[in-house]
């Protein structure tokens, strides 16, 4: 009996030394990744969030850009946002200087920046005026891209002569028209600079066309902020509003936007190419626009055909490091996708403002920066190659 009973002990000790190594070697056994990135917060704005998975974007790349960009302490990274399928995917937000106008670029105090945080979108401006005048078209107030700037600001004709008097407004819209234009031998803030000459000028639409002419409007693409702000004339003379009053009405306020900054030139009215300080959520909703072809919720904003012009390459952009051509304010290129070159098309701004559309992949990838006058140390467009685009399933 004692002999039994020892065994049965024996081989109860035997077992639980045997279970506890087991334990042992499981906890041992390296665990299979348990990290997930945060679902962007569901606020009253207008956007549904949901999980990357849920629209087919992988979790890892996205985790190794992240750790890319801590590993750069001197990074000038802003905010980062994802949209895919029409839903907020991915919203990261890092600690920045803020901008400072005088002199452009300048540092402010640096803060935490959130989706609560206007962010200046220097160029990207441009594309959302494109957007007004592309609904000034829908709303009959402007009959026709290939009209005459002169057909609506007759007012110049005494310095809009010779080949000057057959620029049309898509020549303003795709940056072919002609005039000279230099912002970038001299920086923003130096009189000499030619944006600078816009906030000088007591008339900012003359001092652009008044410009001579260095090439046949519609042969070349040369980069043209006045251009911009002409059209902006043309849209605030044929609806007889203020253009940032137009764009309230006709874009903002159905898109929920309630809180922008749009500077404006000494003469009063608004930097029409670069002035615009917006939430990134709110960007991101100019964005959805033209992924969802011009609606949002039940209002029909932009129309179709608006928008597949506007992604139309019209004209080619040698030597630019962003694009192979351009369209209506908005730069064309193509990127890497699952081993095939996909078409996007992109707005962009000063200091690696980027607002990214793929429009096959239903894609949307914005970027706010602060590379104003830092050394660029993350590039935007990088993560977007090397990390974002490889997160598509």
């Amino acid at each position: 009996m004692k002999t039994i009973f020892s065994a049965i002990v024996s081989a109860t000790i035997l077992m639980t030394i045997l279970i506890g190594c087991k334990k042992q070697e499981a906890t041992n056994d390296p665990l299979p990744p348990q990290q997930t990135l945060p679902v962007p917060e569901q606020v009253d704005d207008g956007w549904q969030t949901a999980r990357l998975a849920s629209v087919g974007l992988k979790e890892q790349p996205l985790i190794d850009m992240l750790q890319y960009i801590d590993e750069h302490s001197d990074h000038a990274i802003h905010s980062i946002l994802i949209a895919k399928e029409g839903k907020l995917v991915f919203e990261k937000y890092y600690q920045g200087y803020e901008y400072l106008s005088n002199p452009p670029g300048a540092h402010g105090d640096s803060i935490l920046y959130s989706r609560d945080e206007q962010h200046y979108l220097a160029s990207v401006t441009k594309s959302i005026t494109s957007a007004l005048v592309g609904i000034a078209i829908n709303k009959g107030f402007i009959s026709n891209l290939n009209d005459s700037v002169l057909d609506y600001l007759p007012q110049y004709a005494g310095i809009m002569t010779g080949a000057k008097a057959g620029i049309t407004l898509k020549h303003l819209i795709t940056m072919t028209s002609g005039l000279a234009w230099d912002e970038t031998t001299y920086p923003y803030g130096d009189p000499r600079n030619n944006v600078t000459g816009l906030f000088i000028a007591s008339d900012p639409v003359r001092y652009i066309l008044q410009k001579s002419l260095i090439s046949d409007p519609g042969t070349v693409f040369f980069y043209h902020s006045g251009a911009t702000n002409v059209l902006a004339a043309i849209v605030e003379k044929t609806s007889g509003k203020d253009l940032a009053a137009f764009a309230e009405e006709n874009l903002f306020t159905p898109l929920g936007i309630t809180e922008y900054e749009w500077e404006r030139f000494n003469s009063g009215i608004c930097f029409a190419s670069g002035g615009l300080h917006m939430k990134p959520r709110d960007l991101a909703k100019i964005g959805y626009l033209y992924l969802h072809n011009g609606s949002w919720g039940n209002q029909q904003l932009l129309t179709q055909n608006w928008i597949d012009e506007s992604q139309f390459a019209w004209i080619s952009t040698p030597g630019s490091p962003i694009s192979e051509a351009y369209g209506y304010q908005w730069w064309v290129s193509r990127l890497e996708v699952k081993g095939a070159m996909q078409s996007c098309f992109l707005a962009a701004g000063w200091g690696e403002q980027f607002l990214i559309l793929l429009p096959q992949e239903n894609l949307l990838i914005q970027f706010n920066c602060g590379y104003f006058t830092d050394p660029k140390t993350v590039d935007p467009l990088d993560l977007v190659e090397n990390y974002i685009l490889h997160a598509v399933n």
